[in-house]
C-alpha cells in the first residue's frame, strides 16, 4: 500500500507530465502551466539564502541542537526539501547558476554581463525588486545589482544588521502603499553572511559551548593523523592532539551559533511581514548557496603543500590535514544544502526526497508567479509540491567535477593538480554510495570501475551539451574581495 506521501508524488509527476504536454501543445512557447487558479498564487517572493549554510546543522533537518527555531516554524508550514543540490562548491557560481538558472561549467568569479537574470525577469514584470547582500562578492561590482531597484551592498553585515535593512525598506513601501503610493508585488532577495568563515557570533547566538556532537568521530580521525601532521612540519612545533581536537571541536560551535544568528534574521523578517499582513501572501524560500566543511574529511594533498609552503609548516598543526571551509569538496556536508518552500500553493509540513536542485529555485518562482521560463533556463518547478522528476544533479566549481544520482550515487573527478600528479595519470576520481555510506569514508571507484566509468561520461556529456557563459573581466574591486574571502589564489594577479 503506498503512504499518502507516495501517492502525492505519483499525482505530482502526473501533473508535471500533463504540463509538459501543455507547452509541447503550444508550440513550445517556454510557459510553465502554473499548479492551480490565479486566487492561490503568491503576489510577492522572499528569497532567503544562507550563505555556507549546512543543511545538517538545522534543527527542521534533524539536527538535535537548537539552532534555528524561526526556520523550523517557516518549514512546518511549507515544503522541505531533503535531497537539495547546489551548483557549485562557492559562492560565485552557485549564485550565477540560481539566478540566471543555468548550470556554470567553468571558472567564474562574476555575473555575466550578457547573462539575463531572475531580478531582471522580474522587475520587467513589473514587480518592485530589493536585494540585500551581505557577501562582498556578491556586491555591486560582481553585477547582481543588475536588475534591482533596491540592492543594499551590506558587505559583512551580521544577520540582526542586515534584517534591518530589509525591515526599513519593507516599512517605507508599507507607508508608501497606505498614502496611496504604488503597490506593485515585491521580489526581494536576502543573503546572510553570517556561517562564513571566520566564524566569530556575538554573544547573543554563541551559545554553544559543549563538545560537538560527532566529537569522538572527528577525535579518532585527527589522532590518526596526528603524527602525518607532525612529518610534514619539521621545522615548526604542531599544537598538542588535545588542543587541536578542543579547537575543532569550538569551530564547529561557533558555527552553530552563526547558524543561529542567520535563524535570528529570518525571524526578525518573517515577523515584519506577518506583521504588515504580506506573509501571507508571499512565497518564502529558504536556500544556501553551499554548506561548509568542519574537519570531517581529509583536505587535498595540494592544499596542504600550499600551508606548508606558505607557513614554513602546519601552524594549526593537525588540523590543517583536514578540510574547513568551502574549497574543492563535495561530501554532502557543503553540497547537500536546504531547500524550503512556504507560502501560497505549496503543501504545508511536508517533508520530501525527491532529487531537487537550486537550479529549480528560479523556475519555480516564475512558475509560482504565472509567468514564462526563459530559454535555456534548466529547472524544473517544485510549486504545489510536484516532483521534479530529476535524476540527477550535477555542479562544477574549483576545477573540480561532482555528479549525484536518485540512487545516491555519487562521484566526484578533480583536476590532477590537487593530488600532486602528472598530466599523464588518470584524473583523480571518488566515488561514494550514500546510501550505504552516509558519512561518506569509503570510496569505491578502485572497486567499481564500471560504475565509475558510466558517471564520468555523464559528467562528460553534461559539460559538453552545457553552453558555456562568457567569463566577465573583474574589476579591482571585486578582485580584492574575492582575495579578502579566500576565493583567489596567492600567484593570481588583478585584473588588467
Amino acid at each position: 500500500m503506498r503512504s499518502s506521501v507516495e501517492t502525492r508524488r505519483t499525482a505530482s509527476a502526473g501533473i508535471a507530465c500533463a504540463a509538459l504536454l501543455v507547452a509541447l501543445a503550444l508550440g513550445c512557447s517556454g510557459r510553465l502551466p502554473g499548479s492551480g487558479s490565479d486566487a492561490h498564487r503568491p503576489k510577492n517572493v522572499l528569497l532567503l539564502v544562507g550563505d555556507t549554510l549546512r543543511s545538517n546543522r538545522l534543527s527542521c533537518y534533524g539536527y538535535p541542537r537548537p539552532t534555528s527555531p524561526n526556520i523550523d516554524r517557516l518549514a512546518s508550514r511549507g515544503t522541505l526539501y531533503r535531497r537539495n543540490y547546489s551548483q557549485a562548491c562557492w559562492t560565485l557560481p552557485s549564485m550565477v547558476s540560481m539566478m540566471t538558472g543555468v548550470s556554470i561549467v567553468d571558472e567564474i568569479k562574476a555575473l555575466p554581463s550578457d547573462a539575463p537574470t531572475l531580478g531582471q525577469a522580474l522587475r520587467d514584470a513589473g514587480f518592485e525588486t530589493a536585494g540585500f547582500i551581505a557577501n562582498g562578492v556578491l556586491g555591486q561590482a560582481s553585477g547582481f545589482g543588475r536588475g534591482y531597484d533596491v540592492y543594499v551592498d551590506a558587505n559583512g553585515a551580521d544577520a540582526v544588521t542586515l534584517s534591518g535593512h530589509f525591515t526599513r525598506w519593507h516599512e517605507e513601501r508599507v507607508a508608501r502603499t497606505a498614502a496611496g503610493g504604488k503597490a506593485a508585488p515585491f521580489f526581494a532577495w536576502v543573503q546572510f553572511i553570517d556561517p562564513h568563515h571566520p566564524y566569530e557570533p556575538d554573544a547573543a547566538h554563541d551559545v554553544f559551548h559543549e563538545p560537538r556532537l560527532d566529537e569522538e568521530r572527528v577525535a579518532d580521525r585527527l589522532r590518526a593523523a596526528y603524527d602525518e601532521a607532525a612529518a610534514k612540519s619539521p621545522g615548526r612545533p604542531i599544537p598538542a592532539i588535545e588542543d587541536s581536537i578542543r579547537k575543532a571541536s569550538q569551530d564547529s560551535n561557533l558555527y552553530d551559533g552563526e547558524v543561529l544568528a542567520v535563524d535570528d534574521g529570518v525571524g526578525r523578517i518573517l515577523a515584519e511581514l506577518e506583521r504588515s499582513g504580506d506573509l501571507a501572501n508571499t512565497l518564502v524560500i529558504l536556500c544556501a548557496d553551499h554548506g561548509e566543511m568542519l574537519y570531517e574529511h581529509r583536505q587535498q594533498p595540494l592544499i596542504v603543500d600550499m600551508i606548508v609552503e606558505k607557513e614554513g609548516g602546519l601552524p594549526d598543526g593537525v588540523l590543517d590535514l583536514f578540510g574547513r571551509g568551502h574549497r574543492p569538496w563535495y561530501y554532502d556536508d557543503l553540497w547537500n544544502t536546504p531547500l524550503i518552500l512556504a507560502g501560497p500553493g505549496m503543501p504545508a509540513g511536508v517533508v520530501e526526497d525527491e532529487l531537487t536542485a537550486n537550479l529549480d529555485i528560479g523556475a519555480t518562482i516564475l512558475d509560482a508567479l504565472g509567468l514564462p521560463m526563459r530559454a535555456g533556463m534548466e529547472g524544473r518547478s517544485l510549486w504545489g509540491g510536484r516532483d521534479p522528476g530529476r535524476d540527477r544533479v550535477f555542479a562544477y566549481g574549483h576545477q573540480s567535477n561532482a555528479v549525484v544520482e536518485a540512487s545516491r550515487k555519487k562521484l566526484v573527478l578533480y583536476p590532477r593538480r590537487f593530488f600532486q600528479l602528472p598530466e599523464e595519470a588518470p584524473a583523480p576520481v571518488m566515488l561514494l554510495d550514500l546510501a550505504a555510506d552516509p558519512r561518506e569514508d569509503v570510496d569505491l571507484a578502485g572497486g567499481l570501475p564500471a560504475e565509475r566509468d558510466r558517471l564520468l561520461g555523464e559528467i562528460e556529456s553534461w559539460r559538453a551539451r552545457t553552453p558555456k557563459l562568457r567569463p566577465p573581466v573583474i574589476s579591482d574591486e571585486q578582485h580584492q574581495r574575492l582575495k579578502k574571502l579566500g576565493y583567489v589564489e596567492g600567484n593570481e594577479s588583478p585584473p588588467r
